[in-house]
């Protein structure tokens, strides 16, 4: 029985006509279809400017040069390709959702994928990155439709990998403040993560903006994160340490977790906005193909 696509058809069909947001015009190293802020060889003209000795004459408007009397110069935006690079939290956290269905890895991965099609249809380059404590896989840049096969084998190889010596971590910026884990050319990143760490937030923000990313902070969490249906005597575990700690549920502790939960998401919204980065909560009970057209598109991320 031959393994079920990693993105169905009809949702790739619909990420093929869409293009990835970008911050204003991108400076990148090869040709695409983007505009930089450089002046270049494409179709899209950009302004006049005089003539000046030495410039190819080609390139002169004549049709100005016979109502002026003066030499103008026809200038073109450059079109460069977006650097998107994806990186997918893996930590034991991760692995937690609903029983007998999808986790927040997997929609983390599927959601990745389809972010990355995106951006390869549209010929900018791509790379994708798995982290926990520090990174653990990473897919070197690739480019154009033809490599998306390739994108979507790791992105399967990530959801199969079932390790369990990974070592837990409450601070996301363990992983991003090693050497060289950040890019050294400008770019767009996106950060797939639930976004359940006790510090290094901020810091991690703060290490993306110096790294010249714009970044796309996406956190994912499960129905029973955002509604849990908990009451009684409970033992509850962490599933990075393995702590376990017994506690009385009732309204009162309930309430109290949904104002904590408010208060962290509100604080990661805050935090990206006052850098000029985007955020999107993602219920994970929500299907990918919804998620990657909609939410996305609504939020401006994918146009």
């Amino acid at each position: 029985m031959s393994k079920p696509p990693f993105l169905e058809a009809e949702l790739m069909r619909k990420l093929e006509r869409l293009t990835i947001a970008s911050k204003g015009r991108v400076r990148g190293t090869l040709q695409g279809k983007r505009r930089s802020r450089l002046l270049g060889s494409s179709l899209e003209f950009a302004d006049f400017r005089p003539y000046a000795p030495g410039d190819d004459i080609r390139r002169i408007d004549w049709n100005v040069y016979g109502r002026t009397g003066k030499a103008f110069i026809r200038q073109y935006w450059d079109e460069q390709e977006l650097t998107v690079r994806l990186y997918v939290d893996e930590s034991r956290s991760m692995r937690f959702g609903e029983i007998g269905g999808p986790n927040k890895l997997a929609c983390a991965l599927r959601l990745a994928a389809c972010v990355g099609y995106s951006a390869l249809s549209g010929e900018d380059l791509v790379s994708a990155h798995s982290f926990a404590d520090r990174m653990t896989a990473t897919l070197p840049p690739i480019r154009g439709k033809g490599s998306a096969g390739r994108l979507f084998e790791y992105f399967e190889r990530r959801l199969e990998d079932n390790s369990e010596d990974r070592i837990g971590s409450d601070d996301l910026s363990d992983a991003f403040l090693q050497p060289g884990a950040l890019p050294r050319k400008p770019g767009q990143s996106w950060l797939f993560t639930d976004g359940l760490y006790g510090s290094g937030l901020e810091q991690t923000l703060n290490a993306f903006a110096s790294a010249r990313q714009h970044l796309v902070f996406v956190q994912l969490l499960s129905p029973d994160e955002l509604a849990p249906s908990l009451s009684g005597e409970l033992k509850l575990i962490d599933s990075e340490s393995g702590a376990a700690k017994e506690v009385a549920i009732g309204r009162g502790v309930m309430a109290a977790y949904y104002a904590v939960l408010r208060e962290h998401t509100e604080s990661i919204r805050q935090l990206c906005a006052e850098r000029g980065f985007a955020y999107l909560l993602v219920d994970t009970s929500v299907p990918v193909a919804d998620t990657a057209v909609r939410a996305l598109l609504s939020e401006g991320l994918l146009m």
